[in-house]
């Protein structure tokens, strides 16, 4: 629990820019996966969240959403509205025993995700699988999720084409409390992503999102591009720690 924090630098949208052209793949540490990425900051009002986004994971947890309130307190304390960011800030985070850790908090990201729907037959990414991806899927033995093929709500176009949606990439309860709270919010949108690697989790509506009181590992209701443990190739790893789900971010998932 983070009992008290400390601003050692707050940078702008430049800054932030150069950061996030490094972000990786997980299974891919060659692909910088938003290197040449149209990279916008965004405000959303609570209704455009609930009409436009789509989530890869409908779950958020009661915990989650109470961790994202009290960090949210302490960086108001400090002047910063961490639902209204413009940049980013790196901080030194201080626990109940006096531990300190390094971290950093960006607006909550939010992909424009290629889809495309086939009418009565679900999300259809194959066409977005590019060679190198299919070359480690050949060589580890990873498969396109057949579950992708039952998935069909009024809210996916069907007209068959390839077409854009917004999918949250992180920030899914910082997202949720500032809707809750009806906050005009900043949004990273990043479109343009590196081709042939898509988002790792199909979209789902917003409207789908609930609160759960346990977070249950065998109970996620994500749904995979590619089949167990594929899907862990196209994890996006950023750049800095920060806030995800209501949590700090290890700093081992940094990237220089």
């Amino acid at each position: 629990m983070i009992s008290r924090i400390e601003i050692t630098n707050r940078f702008g949208i430049n800054e932030l820019d150069a950061r996030l052209r490094r972000v990786q793949l997980r299974g891919f540490p060659n692909v910088r996966a938003y290197e040449k990425s149209d990279i916008t900051i965004q405000r959303f009002t609570p209704t455009r969240i609930a009409s436009e986004v789509f989530t890869p994971q409908p779950s958020v947890y009661a915990p989650e959403l109470k961790k994202v309130e009290e960090i949210a307190a302490l960086f108001q304390q400090q002047g910063v509205d961490i639902f209204r960011l413009d940049g980013g800030v790196d901080y030194v985070a201080f626990d109940e025993k006096g531990e300190a850790t390094e971290w950093t908090v960006v607006p909550p990201v939010v992909e424009v995700a290629r889809i495309r729907h086939l009418e009565g037959m679900g999300l259809d990414f194959d066409s977005f699988i590019g060679p190198e991806l299919r070359a480690v899927m050949r060589e580890k033995g990873y498969r396109p999720n057949p579950e992708l093929g039952q998935l069909n709500h009024p809210e996916y176009p069907n007209t068959g084409a390839a077409t854009d949606v917004l999918e949250i990439c992180d920030g899914s309860h910082r997202i949720e409390v500032a809707r809750r709270r009806i906050i005009n919010q900043h949004v990273l949108v990043i479109g343009n992503t590196a081709p042939g690697f898509p988002y790792y989790a199909a979209p789902k509506p917003y409207r789908l999102v609930h609160v759960e009181q346990v977070r249950d590992e065998e109970r996620l209701d994500k749904t995979h591009i590619l089949t167990n443990p594929g899907h862990k190739t196209l994890y996006r790893v950023f750049p800095t720690g920060g806030i995800k789900s209501g949590n700090i971010r290890p700093t081992k998932e940094k990237v220089d």
